[in-house]
């Protein structure tokens, strides 16, 4: 059970991370931006710990509402194992088009932002999706497909919500505090 909880926090780190890249990108015209877009990373990462809570929250009220904890809690892992077939595939690729980014030329890195992150990023919510249909395949109980779907309709805005905060806010959020002396 802890494998499962602990895989899909860690896919889920994982998307908050990429999605503070995205949220981000465009939005600042420096040429050297590797600190702009760590710091991305990080604020991608601290909203993801914000809704990666929501969702424990929403577990652990399913499992309180539950009339058999247990059976409650099997059929979340059930549900879990399966998210994370569909959701370790989409991440593998997310992950290899950053290694090949890694490459040293224009050319490949231009060519995996379009070629690459553009359409990793429209699918993204399809992925989502999948994976709930996938997970909710298994059949569990109405109150565990509830908080499936719960948790799933959380994380496809999610990359909308940095947009959101980034356009609201600035991207003062990203840069780093000076001080005038």
């Amino acid at each position: 059970m802890i494998e499962t909880l602990i895989v899909l926090y860690l896919l889920a780190c994982l998307d908050a991370i990429f999605s503070g890249i995205c949220a981000a990108s465009g939005r600042n015209a420096l040429i050297h931006k590797h600190a702009y877009y760590a710091r991305s990373m990080l604020y991608g990462f601290a909203w993801g710990q914000v809704a990666c809570l929501v969702a424990l929250l929403i577990l652990l009220g399913t499992v309180g509402l539950a009339s058999d904890f247990q059976q409650a809690i099997d059929e979340m892992v059930s549900v879990g194992q399966r998210l994370e077939v569909v959701y370790v595939c989409y991440a593998a690729v997310v992950l290899f088009t950053f290694a090949v980014r890694t490459i040293p030329t224009v050319d490949v890195r231009s060519i995996t932002s379009v070629v690459g992150f553009g359409p990793l990023t429209l699918l993204r919510p399809y992925v989502i999706v999948a994976g709930l249909a996938w997970g909710l395949a298994a059949q569990p109980s109405l109150t565990v497909a509830g908080a499936a779907i719960l948790i799933a309709g959380m994380m496809v805005p999610f990359r909308m919500w940095l947009n959101f905060m980034l356009d609201t806010h600035g991207i003062s959020l990203l840069q780093p505090k000076t001080v005038s002396g």
